[in-house]
Parts: C-alpha cells; structure tokens; sequence
C-alpha cells in the first residue's frame, strides 16, 4: 500500500489532506509525531512521499541521503522523496527538498506582486523567512530587511547564502527608520494566527510606500495584516495560494512529474475557499437576514447561526429584554464578543443584528473569514414589532440615514430583498462572483 502525509507535531488544523486528496493520485495522513518517534518513523521508510511542517523541517535533513541544493540554502526541507540512485540496481535515495520556495512564488505572481528592484521588509527569521528571502533575492530585489525581536537569529546564514542582495537585520523598534523606504512586507510570523486572530506586529499606515503585502498565514483567510492592505488597495495575498501551491509541488516529486499538478492549483485553492469561508449578512432591522440566510443554509448545507438569537440563548432573555434591563451598551458588548467568537469560525451563514457593522471591530471580526451581504429592502417594508431601536417608520428612516453608507462601505455584495428576489438567486450570484 502507498503511503503519503504530512510529520508534524500538532496537525489539527492542517488542510494538507484535502489538498492532496484533492488530486485523486493517493490517499494522504497525518502523522503527529514526537521527537522520537519522527527519526523511528523516517528510518522505519515505509512511505513513499512525505512533507514535513515544523518543528521538524531541519531535523529531517541529517535524515536523508541527499538534500536539493535549494533546500541546503534555505536551511530546512518540507518534501521528502524517494529518487533512483541511477546504479542499476533498483536502489532508491532519500531526497529532502523544499517547495516552500515555489508556493511561496506562485502566491506573488498570481497577486501580481513583483519584487525585482524593491525594498523588501520581511517579518520574522524562522525556516519560512529564510525561504523567503531567497526567493526574493532569486528574484532580484534591490535590499531586504528582516526584523525580528532580537535582530540575532538566521543572520549568519542568510548573509552567507544570498550575497547577491544587501541583507540588514533589525529589531522591530527599527522599523520607524525605514519605513519609508518599504515596497513590499511579508509577513512569515504566526502573529495572528488563529486562535490568536486580528493581532499584528505592525501598522501599514506606518509603511507609506508599501504598495505589495503578503502574509504567509491562512487561517484566518484574512489577517488583520491582509485587512489592511485591502482597505488600502494595495496588492496582497494570504498564505492559501502557497499552501496550495507547495503541496502539488511536493506531489509533483513524489510521483516522478516535476510541475506537472501546477494547472490545478486554482481549482483546488476555489475548493478551499468554499470550506473555509462565511457568509455575513448585513443590514436594516427587518431586512430578511435571518430568513434569506435559513433558506441559504438548506440550499447550500451549511450551518446558519442568528447573532441576536446566539446572544439571546447566552444571556437567557430577549434581545428587547436586554436592552431595557441592561441598556444598549451592554449589548453591544455582547454582541461585540459574539461577533469575535463567530468570525473565527468556517463555513457558516451568519446573520447579524441591525447594528452590528456600526462597531468596525465587528466588521474586521466578521471579514477576516466571510464575505459580507448587504440584504437591503425598502424601508416601507420593514417590520417595527419588538425592534429596540426601531419602533417607528420615522425612526427607521432615521436609522437607515444613519446606516446606509456604513452598510454599503463594509460590503462586498448588496443584494435587493424584493418580492421578484429569492434565497436562490442569491446563491446562484455568489456562485457566480464569488464562486461560492
């Protein structure tokens, strides 16, 4: 029987199986591992295709019979495959190799990100940041700072494999002094990774130059980094597409064909996607969030949860009830916390409160992972019964003044909720443009 998969220490959240399975060439495992049992189960060799994620990328190399000159620069191997030894004899060698180094190209080259003659800032000196700044040095860039807490680690080495770039380290209380020379910043930290979502090391208003992010984290689809970016309309790109594009590399290698799954990256990144994406429905009080996203969920099977029924079920009343209780600013706070726990998650519908989006914190919550739906419908057609906020059409009116331009600023689609409009046609338009 063939075996694939993944050495690691802590594979819960990995996406490395559906990506290879994806392919249809082999069934593909995880194996978490300690660090005594990765050199038994290297030695044992009964695989014929392995990747490996950390913490054992380096450990694995004194492990092979041969490592790819590429990943001998970088430092680290991620792809362990078995090559002829060319003898005659059937023998076969252990390779470790990294494609690291292709994902991470294919990501700036489908965001359209260039680094030849650039001012490179890279974020953090672990195995991915050295993988990194050969790639962009390979790619011509004109200087390349890496920042770290220390300014120590991975100096040496990096000074010695890519003498073809002006290499300087620096602490990240440095970068005031050169952030007005930054083109692009990558990000190769786990500073925002889940659960540890919306945190980041550094401000992209600080970088005024800064035309290019990317930021090797995929889970959250969009980091508080990549947030940024696309406020500011500058190009980026999230860690799927080198996720992705590493993992067909690597199964190019196992089964003796070099480049030859590259073709499929875009539909396997497309598949991904769907899984990991949330759909957020917004808008006005009365709107047909909740009914739009109760048909959505039957069409589409995925799990559709209420933000004012999840609060309602947590706090043990109505949201009117806590309201008159507790007053409005308590429940924002609920649903502040509702809005964080939520946005973490994959896959849902979500509708939320009327006032939800009023709270930017909410919309980068819910963004990180979702694509937000403005459900808008004439305010003449808005319920007014057991509304807080909106127990009048003059206060609806008011309120919609107020809300509109705040809905259509936080939304990637507005979807009319008229009587000639369905839960249907709204899924077919996200399959449509957003391949949902």
């Amino acid at each position: 029987m063939m075996k694939y998969g993944l050495i690691g220490k802590t594979l819960v959240h990995s996406y490395s199986k559906e990506i290879h399975e994806a392919l249809g060439k082999y069934e593909y495992n995880l194996f978490s591992l300690t660090e005594k049992e990765m050199p038994e189960f290297i030695n044992a060799r009964d695989f014929n295709g392995l990747n490996v994620t950390i913490p054992y990328k380096k450990a694995v190399m004194s492990l092979c019979d041969e490592i790819s000159p590429l990943a001998k620069d970088i430092g680290s191997v991620n792809t362990l495959y078995w090559k002829s030894s060319g003898s005659g004899k059937d023998e076969y060698r252990l390779i470790g190799h990294n494609t690291d180094y292709e994902g991470f190209l294919y990501a700036a080259k489908r965001a359209g990100i260039s680094f030849s003659d650039k001012t490179i800032l890279i974020l953090g000196t672990g195995g991915t940041s050295l993988t990194v700044c050969k790639a962009v040095s390979d790619n011509n860039a004109s200087q390349i700072y890496i920042a770290s807490r220390s300014a120590t680690a991975n100096r040496q080495k990096a000074q010695q494999t890519f003498l073809s770039c002006p290499i300087q380290q620096l602490t990240y209380k440095d970068l005031p002094d050169i952030a007005f020379d930054i083109d692009v910043i990558i990000n190769t930290t786990p500073v925002g990774t889940y659960p540890h979502n919306l945190q980041s090391i550094i401000h992209l208003a600080d970088f005024p130059r800064c035309h290019s992010v990317i930021d090797v984290i995929y889970n959250p689809f969009k980091t508080r980094l990549i947030l940024e970016a696309e406020k500011a309309g500058l190009k980026f790109s999230n860690g799927l597409p080198m996720l992705v594009a590493q993992a067909t590399a690597a199964a190019g290698y196992f089964l003796g064909m070099p480049g030859t799954f590259e073709k499929e990256n875009e539909r396997i990144i497309s598949q991904l996607q769907k899984q990991i994406r949330n759909i957020i429905l917004i808008g006005m009080p009365g709107s047909g969030k909740s009914t739009i996203g109760k048909l959505l969920s039957e069409q589409t099977g995925r799990t559709f949860i209420d933000m004012d029924q999840e609060i309602e079920k947590n706090e043990g009343m109505s949201v009117s009830e806590l309201f008159d209780f507790f007053g409005e600013e308590y429940f924002r706070n609920r649903e502040k916390e509702t809005a964080e726990r939520l946005g973490k998650k994959h896959g849902l519908i979500i509708a939320t409160g009327g006032g939800t989006v009023l709270n930017p914190l909410n919309v980068d919550a819910l963004r990180q992972n979702g694509i937000i739906i403005h459900i808008k419908r004439p305010v003449d057609c808005l319920p007014t019964n057991g509304r807080p906020l909106s127990k009048s059409k003059a206060a609806l009116y008011k309120m919609e003044t107020k809300r509109l331009p705040i809905y259509r600023a936080a939304a990637d689609i507005t979807f009319d909720n008229s009587e000639s409009c369905s839960a249907y046609q709204l899924k077919k338009r996200l399959q449509r443009e957003l391949n949902l």
